[in-house]
Order: C-alpha cells, then sequence, then structure tokens
C-alpha cells in the first residue's frame, strides 16, 4: 500500500534504505550516519578554522515544533547545531552541514554587525554560506552516496 511519502524511499533486501536527495531520513540513527559521512568530508573538504583552539562538534537535535531553523552555528562554544527535523530531505540535511560548517570558517565576531547594517538574508557571510552550500553539496553527495547506500 502507498503511503504519502512512499515514493522517497526505495529499500533493500538487507534492510538499509537507498537514499536519495528527496528522501527524507526517517530516524536519528540514519540522522547520525548520514550526518558523520557529511562531517567528515566537510572537515577533509573545507577544512578547519584554524583561530580556533579546538574542533567543531556537531550536534543533531530535535526542534520544538513552532521552531523552522535547520540549523545554527555557536560560536563562542565552536559547536554546529543541526534541527533534522526540520530538514524535509537529505539534500537539505547536507546543505545544513555545508552551511553551518561554511559560518564555522568565518570571523563571526563580525556577524552581528554585518547582519545589523544588511540585514540577514543580505548578510555577505550568510551568503558566502549559501554559495558553499551550492559550491559543495554535489561534491559532498557524491563522496558519500556509495557509504551511506551501502
Amino acid at each position: 500500500m502507498a503511503t504519502p511519502n512512499s515514493h522517497l524511499f526505495y529499500f533493500k533486501t538487507d534492510k538499509h534504505m537507498k537514499y536519495t536527495l528527496v528522501s527524507k531520513i526517517p530516524t536519528r540513527k540514519e540522522v547520525l550516519r548520514i550526518g558523520r559521512q557529511a562531517e567528515r568530508w566537510c572537515r577533509d573538504n573545507m577544512g578547519l578554522n584554524s583561530r580556533k583552539k579546538f574542533d567543531p562538534t556537531i550536534t543533531y537535535y530535535q526542534s520544538v515544533p513552532a521552531d523552522v531553523c535547520m540549523g545554527e552555528y555557536r560560536y563562542w562554544d565552536n559547536e554546529i547545531i543541526v534541527y533534522y527535523n526540520n530538514t524535509p530531505n537529505v539534500k537539505a540535511f547536507i546543505q545544513t552541514i555545508i552551511h553551518e560548517w561554511q559560518h564555522q570558517l568565518q570571523p563571526m565576531t563580525k556577524y552581528e554587525g554585518m547582519d545589523e547594517q544588511h540585514g540577514y538574508h543580505n548578510n555577505p557571510m550568510e551568503i558566502e554560506a549559501v554559495e558553499a552550500e551550492q559550491m559543495y553539496y554535489k561534491r559532498l553527495w557524491k563522496a558519500i552516496k556509495p557509504k551511506i547506500n551501502k
């Protein structure tokens, strides 16, 4: 029997899910499995902020129902937070990780001033993070897809 989103998933006989960019990630376990692959790729291909004393941590949370934020970067403790239940599919999940990873590379002490001056959508740091999403997500997906679809 078909369900509203049944066209998004393809099941293998070994019970592993075959993900596409439009697939919804069904469980926290799968969020972590895909997220850890994306984190490694970002670390290896986008680099780390040399101004920080320690590597970023990434935490995956469910947001409260009224919140629509997909992610945030907390520069004071070098933590990336991804609200996985707000990402509608694998592509948005990956783009959120890339977006927030880009923020950890930026001099975030300047962010608030730029936000006040330009507004959120015209903030040069936000524009750069969105450009990073567009530039990297296909390469990241190509690298991790075989690993997550084993």
